[in-house]
């Protein structure tokens, strides 16, 4: 046999069947084609199609933007709540910040850690900041409580920010020496009753409710009815009970005599400069202020980071306070409580 180089070309006029026999059906097996040899080519288009279509971020850009922004808030809050946490034992002594802002409603966590503080050993003083209309009488004074216990072994020194008025002030009354803005509102002292009525909007739609009880003042204060004389002297006297515990309050904090805390229980609003003037505030001041007499009592530099509680709540929570300034536990605090029953209010 004699060698001869020969080359295959495929049979363009008679191309391979599924079967690899040409059109012709001549039987003989025909050169293979590049769609039989070239792995790639026996991938389905589907699968091409899906492999070489526009990336997530170009077909939905603005839902691909919107979970960035989501995934870089929730980084965000994360990383300031380890900042913000820090242990309570161990460290060195410290000063430790406790806040009280918005309304005076849900106390529990602020009085949890407070007695916190009151545990800790390397606490040597509180720096009490507050930012606050007032809020529930009970509520106001369970802080206060609180803070005057704490009194009695650590020193505060209180700051008072654009508002420290009835509730914020009657918690303010726990410090040794308390630090206001030129223009700080506070005073408000009383204490107010809010009664809803909605008989006349119940009666025009045709809804009606009755009560019976077993006492004569059970149910006083009702939201279907209007006070009878009978409740509104009864109610007249619950409120001055309240109030002059508030007096009492004032008086034992401030140093004054009884007598002049009552004539400043008129209700009125002051300024922080007409408080100092009357004895509510001891100087102008910020927080700054404020911390830096706090380390001269306790010896504690002021450079030394505060001891604050850890945050609580949801990171977007956090991230709605910390980019747009929106505090949905005050929003939520207003709301707290049975909108038909009477609430008693140290509030402004």
């Amino acid at each position: 046999m004699n060698n001869e180089n020969f080359t295959l070309t495929p049979d363009t006029a008679n191309p391979p069947d599924q079967a690899g026999r040409s059109a012709a059906g001549s039987g003989a097996p025909q050169p293979a084609t590049c769609a039989a040899v070239c792995p790639l080519a026996r991938i389905p288009a589907p699968v091409w199609k899906s492999l070489l279509r526009r990336p997530f971020r170009k077909r939905h850009p603005f839902i691909f933007w919107l979970l960035v922004l989501v995934l870089i808030l929730a980084g965000v809050a994360a990383f300031s709540r380890n900042e913000d946490s820090q242990p309570l034992f161990g460290g060195g002594e410290r000063l430790a910040l406790v806040t009280v802002r918005g309304p005076i409603m849900d106390v529990a966590p602020t009085l949890a850690w407070i007695r916190k503080i009151e545990r800790n050993p390397n606490v040597k003083g509180v720096l009490l900041r507050v930012d606050s209309p007032g809020g529930g009488a009970a509520a106001s004074q369970e802080v206060y409580d609180a803070l005057a216990r704490l009194a009695k072994k650590r020193p505060i020194a209180v700051s008072m920010g654009s508002m420290a008025a009835s509730g914020g002030l009657m918690v303010s009354m726990a410090g040794q020496r308390i630090f206001a803005n030129p223009s700080t509102v506070t005073g408000s002292i009383g204490v107010r009753m809010d009664i809803p009525q909605l008989q006349g909007l119940l009666g025009k739609i045709g809804v009606g409710q009755e009560t019976l009880v077993t006492a004569p003042y059970k149910n006083a204060g009702s939201y279907l009815r209007p006070l009878s004389p009978e409740d509104r002297a009864y109610f007249e006297g619950v409120l001055k009970d309240m109030h002059e515990q508030f007096v009492g309050i004032v008086a034992s904090g401030r140093n004054m005599p009884r007598e002049r805390a009552a004539q400043l229980a008129s209700g009125k609003i002051f300024t922080g400069r007409e408080a100092q003037k009357l004895g509510l505030v001891d100087a102008m001041g910020g927080q700054d202020a404020a911390l830096r007499w706090l380390a001269d009592k306790t010896g504690v530099p002021a450079t030394r980071k505060l001891l604050t509680r850890p945050k609580e709540g949801s990171w977007l929570a956090e991230s709605l306070k910390s980019w747009f300034g929106l505090d949905l536990s005050s929003l939520a605090s207003t709301t707290v409580g049975d909108w038909r029953t009477p609430v008693f209010l140290y509030q402004f």
